[in-house]
């Protein structure tokens, strides 16, 4: 990708950036939150406190929600733009499919794409601390 020196523009392909790391760090929030419940002597009576470790479960929580959101971008970019006329049961169906797909597409994309969105923000700081000087 080739940045102008446009700082506008610059700004907001940062911000997009950012979004998207924001929106990682919820979806993975959400799933250690459950994965940590799920695995607590409160959710699970027969569980003893030291089956899973729980730094485990974090991780596996925030690759998880990390990963969905990388899968599901991967999966829009493939998809084509246009609207389907579907029955409501059909929209379920393919919403249903699109989360299982990007789960398991997601597992893979997730480190290129987190390597991408940190390679362009150097980019960009790059460029812009080379425009400032």
């Amino acid at each position: 990708m080739k940045y102008s020196n446009n700082s506008v523009e610059n700004r907001f392909v940062k911000k997009k950036i950012y979004n998207e790391f924001f929106v990682m760090f919820v979806f993975g929030l959400v799933i250690c939150t459950y994965l940590l419940y799920q695995n607590s002597i409160i959710g699970n009576a027969q569980l003893k406190a030291s089956d899973i470790p729980k730094g485990l479960l974090i991780f596996q929580g925030f690759y998880i929600g990390a990963a969905l959101v990388a899968g599901w971008k991967a999966l829009n970019s493939i998809t084509p733009r246009i609207f389907l006329v579907l029955p409501v049961i059909g929209w379920v169906i393919y919403f249903i499919l699109k989360l299982f797909l990007s789960s398991i597409i997601g597992v893979f994309i997730l480190p290129i794409r987190l390597i991408q969105r940190i390679r362009q923000l150097y980019l960009i700081k790059r460029q812009s601390n080379t425009t400032a000087q």
